[in-house]
């Protein structure tokens, strides 16, 4: 059976949590799947890719290969 829930309320974090824990165990599981593959798609960086991009930047300064800004124009941007 789906359920549907058309809110047009906004609602606080506290608001949606309870919310979430009135759900079955099943559904709550699919939930977590769901947001978790949506984090997985965001656009922010992951730590591991941080990590292998200042590697990368380390090695190709290291060859002097590395592009970079004054660092008084990168804080002026700021």
């Amino acid at each position: 059976m789906e359920k549907h829930l058309n809110l047009q309320l906004p609602l606080s974090f506290r608001q949606l949590t309870d919310l979430v824990r009135q759900l079955p165990r099943q559904e709550r599981e699919k939930l977590v799947s769901v947001l978790q593959k949506e984090m997985q798609r965001s656009d922010e960086p992951t730590k591991a890719q941080i990590l292998k991009d200042l590697k990368q930047d380390y090695i190709a300064l290291q060859k002097g290969e590395l592009k970079t800004r004054p660092l008084k124009d990168i804080l002026d941007e700021l």
